[in-house]
């Protein structure tokens, strides 16, 4: 199965634009991309078509339902924090091997996008990070960067970490 892990410097910098944005391109060229988000906090599923989520399915032209968001975002959190603050705020935990599973339980015949979550070292839990995550699916990583002052440094620190 061909996964492209899309990481990035730090939240709100692009994942979903360019993941959305990769999704219609190939959609244009006749090819079909998967996108999932398995992991996103902030979740509120009376606005659906605010969030990342929302944002995906509908690159993929797909309804904003439920059904199709659970598919794509099994790990739903409605506090706006990191994973492992969200998770734990709803007495629950992220674990690795799930969230690796879910990635790996794809259609093999359908290249997919997994977006990441915040940035490259955001916590899932106590012990794992994005990067643990990401470096489990041995997939290739896509990094977005922002385009701030500091961006160098938080760019290069994220490739040095990949």
């Amino acid at each position: 199965m061909a996964l492209t892990f899309i990481a990035a410097t730090g939240t709100d910098i692009g994942k979903t634009y360019i993941t959305c944005l990769l999704i219609k391109n190939a959609s244009k060229m006749g090819k079909t991309v998967r996108g999932v988000k398995p992991v996103i906090s902030g979740f509120d599923e009376n606005k659906i078509n605010e969030s990342d989520t929302g944002h995906i399915l509908d690159a993929m032209g797909q309804s904003l339902t439920m059904e199709n968001v659970r598919k794509i975002s099994p790990w739903r959190f409605s506090a706006a924090l990191s994973p492992d603050m969200a998770a734990r705020r709803e007495d629950t935990t992220i674990t690795l091997l799930p969230l690796i599973d879910f990635c790996n339980n794809l259609d093999s015949d359908t290249p997919t996008l997994v977006e990441g979550v915040g940035g490259v070292m955001v916590p899932l839990n106590e012990t794992d990070t994005t990067l643990d995550w990401q470096a489990a699916l041995n997939a290739k990583c896509f990094l977005v960067t922002g385009s701030y002052l500091g961006t160098l440094s938080h760019t290069m620190t994220a490739l040095e970490a990949l």
